[in-house]
């Protein structure tokens, strides 16, 4: 299920994130609390899946030398066969080209897509750039906020969102203004997004259809979606001021059609809250300890 290379390197640790606290669209950080609300249990990895973890931490070091050296991404594309890099990369097309390039390479970690927890990650890990959640098998689009995986007789369920602040998602709130709790939050489903079109776009209502219609699936066959969250302007962040955050696997309780009021159009919103400690990561890489 899980495919790694098989002469793992040096272990050099994940940077790991502060407790992040989500107000509106603000961020507050509370040091040292990340973990607050983990049991107090110990959890003991395998060593295939720290052998695994290695593979990822250097496909995450050869990713960012790679999308910051043209010579050495045309070396590579040379030594591999590809066509050359022409003009200025940048932007999206650039963290394709890396992430094809570390595919040439053998560096790709966890390439079978999947749905729950991935092999060598934890909650807490950061990264810097969309394409390095691609090459670790987080999340395996560039550019989609739902990620999806289908059956053979064609069901589709969600295997990671990745809320970036597209779209409009929110922490779940009272009435008044309180947080119901930090593991609860309302995702806003994909596609007719004003953001998109320097808001000039007449935007139609969004309908159950694709990365809608998974995340409806997985609340009806109780199935896990993976949670990745964009952080801006604080602390390890990239070049760009922002990083990814892996938050864990979450369950979609419930969804909703509501009008979204600047255009009058229909949305649909999820509902989804943290799974428990002990369903986070799979036994087979895993053992408890009181």
């Amino acid at each position: 299920m899980v495919s790694s290379r098989s002469n793992p390197v040096k272990e050099r640790p994940f940077f790991k994130s502060n407790q992040e606290i989500h107000v509106g669209k603000r961020v507050q950080l509370v040091q040292g609390q990340f973990h607050e609300n983990c049991s107090k249990k110990v959890t003991n990895f395998t060593q295939e899946w720290y052998a695994i973890r290695r593979n990822i931490d250097e496909a995450l070091r050869c990713y960012r030398r790679l999308r910051l050296g043209k010579e050495i991404r045309d070396k590579v594309s040379n030594n591999h066969g590809l066509s050359p890099e022409r003009g200025k990369c940048s932007g999206l097309a650039l963290h394709k080209r890396v992430g094809r390039l570390l595919k040439s390479l053998g560096k790709w970690v966890n390439t079978t897509k999947q749905i729950g927890c991935v092999a060598g990650i934890e909650i807490g890990d950061e990264f810097h750039w969309r394409g390095e959640l691609c090459i670790v098998g987080l999340h395996n689009d560039f550019q989609r906020g739902i990620d999806c995986i289908a059956s053979l007789n064609g069901r589709i369920w969600a295997t990671s969102i990745v809320d970036s602040g597209r779209y409009d998602c929110t922490t779940t709130m009272t009435s008044t203004g309180r947080r119901v709790s930090p593991n609860e939050f309302t995702y806003c489903g994909e596609g007719e997004n004003h953001i998109f079109g320097g808001g000039k776009k007449k935007l139609k209502d969004q309908k159950l259809v694709g990365g809608n219609l998974a995340l409806m699936n997985n609340m009806v066959d109780r199935k896990p979606v993976r949670v990745i969250r964009k952080y801006n302007h604080i602390g390890n962040a990239n070049d760009s001021g922002y990083k990814f955050v892996y938050e864990g696997l979450y369950r979609v309780t419930k969804y909703w059609k509501e009008i979204r009021g600047d255009s009058r159009t229909y949305v649909y919103k999820f509902k989804l809250v943290k799974m428990e400690d002990h369903q986070q990561y799979d036994s087979e890489w895993t053992k408890k300890y009181d």
